[in-house]
């Protein structure tokens, strides 16, 4: 898949792109052990499920201390389509205010 996606780059003529493909690519590609644990370096992409998954557990990590006090935690995405190109003023207007409302809906004291 990521030799696809860095002939895509390539195509494209996208080198920021193309630069994080082949660092995808060569993502633990030499592993080394010691003292009987494996050490490799990540790459580090948001795309690359692995190195992900590793940055959503350091960022979980970092909150936990706060998160563990709350009395019912919910992880929430929120998703939006993609703006068209002339409008992304309008649509951050739209994305504050809906943001604003589910936040008045929902942080209710009963």
């Amino acid at each position: 898949m990521m030799l696809k996606l860095i002939d895509l780059a390539k195509e494209n003529e996208t080198q920021e792109l193309l630069e994080a493909f082949w660092n995808t690519y060569h993502c633990q590609q030499k592993i080394i052990t010691a003292d009987g644990k494996l050490y490799g370096k990540y790459c580090e992409n948001r795309f690359w499920t692995l190195c992900c998954s590793i940055r959503k557990a350091e960022i979980i990590s970092r909150y936990f201390p706060i998160i563990k006090h709350w009395e019912e935690p919910h992880f929430v995405t929120i998703t939006i389509k993609a703006v068209k190109e002339a409008k992304p003023k309008d649509q951050r207007k739209t994305e504050k205010a809906n943001f604003r409302f589910i936040s008045r809906r929902y942080n209710f004291k009963e």
